[in-house]
């Protein structure tokens, strides 16, 4: 890509040239055949069944990031992967060294295994969980979804030197945050954000760094529903869960801090980026699967039109 196409768009490489043109043309799509703003079908930010996304976890330019307390002396860590096959989730949730049936050719599990998967869909926002549609039948198998894997172990312990220099009172959190958009205006056409994700239980924040005259501000909305219930060990839609966050519910913070003057999340918002934090002061592994996120309007018949 060109410098003076990189200067007119502020898109950093040619995948996040191919997500802003992906996302306006579909935005293009609604504003002209869906008349009703009020009512426009769902809009995907993140899908990692489209290369130019999947390409920011897997690329050198644009990526996701992590974050931990490590920028304060502590001890959290995460890592995350992209699963793009059968083949590439057998190797993550069984293991390479698993030991085969040689029956059938199948990894045997023990005890000690455990698979995050699931088959309900949550209103985190409403507290609601409603159930997925039933499981597909082999004829009619949906195609794997992609999904990135992010997990990790928490640890609050405190630096004692960070402490002492710095002092640091707290420690023990971990993010993923997104590469920031080029330019995605939601004209007020939504809201809520969706998220199909598999969880495994513990308090999860969905992060919004919106356009904003205060620079630091960071709206949040807690993820805090039921682990992801057992399923199969396939990777297709009805595995995953879907998380509905309206806006109207999200609080503004500062430095992990809530603000005291609280304003509201409109619907007319920039985003500027978009993460996931963990910071519940629990030590211990987690393990979160994200496969989409969307904006979305949702009522109470659940979300509204149809998907881009």
């Amino acid at each position: 890509m060109s410098s003076t196409l990189r200067k007119i768009f502020g898109i950093p490489s040619q995948h996040q040239l191919h997500r802003w043109i992906r996302i306006q043309q579909a935005m293009n799509r609604k504003r002209w055949f869906e008349l009703d703003v009020e009512k426009n079908g769902p809009l995907s930010l993140w899908d990692f069944r489209f290369p130019e996304d999947a390409q920011t976890i897997t690329g050198s330019e644009g990526t996701w990031r992590l974050l931990d307390d490590s920028v304060i002396g502590g001890y959290s860590h995460a890592n995350v992967e992209l699963i793009r096959s059968p083949q590439e989730y057998q190797r993550v949730i069984w293991g390479k060294d698993m030991p085969m049936d040689e029956k059938n050719g199948s990894h045997i599990p023990d005890a000690t295994d455990t698979v995050t998967l699931g088959t309900t869909s949550v209103d985190a926002a409403n507290g609601k969980i409603y159930d997925a549609s039933d499981e597909p039948n082999e004829e009619n198998k949906p195609s794997f979804v992609p999904f990135v894997r992010w997990q990790g172990t928490l640890d609050t312990r405190v630096n004692k030197e960070q402490q002492k220099q710095h002092n640091v009172m707290r420690s023990g959190f971990c993010s993923m945050i997104s590469p920031e958009f080029p330019v995605v205006d939601l004209g007020g056409r939504y809201n809520g954000i969706e998220i199909m994700c598999r969880s495994d239980g513990r308090p999860y924040s969905l992060n919004l760094k919106v356009e904003s005259y205060i620079p630091d501000d960071l709206y949040q909305c807690l993820i805090n529903v039921p682990p992801t219930k057992p399923s199969s060990d396939q990777s297709n839609e009805d595995s995953f869960d879907r998380v509905v966050l309206l806006f109207q519910h999200f609080i503004v913070t500062a430095g992990g801090r809530m603000r005291t003057t609280q304003r509201e999340l409109d619907n007319r918002i920039r985003i500027q980026s978009i993460g996931l934090t963990l910071m519940d002061g629990v030590n211990g592994p987690f393990c979160f699967d994200l496969a989409r996120i969307r904006a979305v309007n949702y009522d109470e018949t659940g979300v509204i039109g149809e998907a881009d």
